[in-house]
């Protein structure tokens, strides 16, 4: 009679990928919605609020002073010394540096200005105080 059609012996001579393509763009699907709730690490520090802001606080480099007195550059945490050497460093090329420097309002007076001395002493004279609206 001949050899049995469809029999075990038969090679699969294609793989249907459809399904795997479905499940992957529900993964990304899920992926995407889920990443918009995850919460983002954030510094919290109470700005004190004033009428009118600086609009062009975003092209200058960060430097924060939690309410415990930490200091973070950049949004790493830092210590004095490194933050004016890499200051130190960058002014050198970018003689209009511009620094922001973000405190709590908690924070002592004398705290704020002993860091706006010292990136002033590393070559940085223009420095905006981050505030609220």
């Amino acid at each position: 009679m001949g050899a049995p059609v469809g029999g075990d012996d038969d090679e699969i001579s294609n793989i249907n990928i459809t399904p795997m393509v479905d499940v992957i763009l529900v993964l990304l699907v899920i992926f995407m919605v889920t990443a918009n709730f995850l919460k983002k690490e954030s510094i919290d520090i109470n700005l004190p609020k004033v009428a009118d802001a600086d609009p062009n606080v975003a092209e200058s480099k960060q430097v924060a002073l939690t309410k415990e007195g930490k200091l973070l550059f950049e949004g790493k945490p830092s210590t004095m010394d490194a933050m004016i050497r890499e200051i130190e460093r960058e002014a050198k090329f970018r003689p209009n540096m511009r620094i922001t420097l973000t405190a709590d309002e908690r924070l002592p007076y004398g705290k704020i200005t002993e860091t706006m001395g010292l990136i002033r002493k590393a070559g940085v004279t223009k420095i905006a105080l981050s505030v609220k609206k």
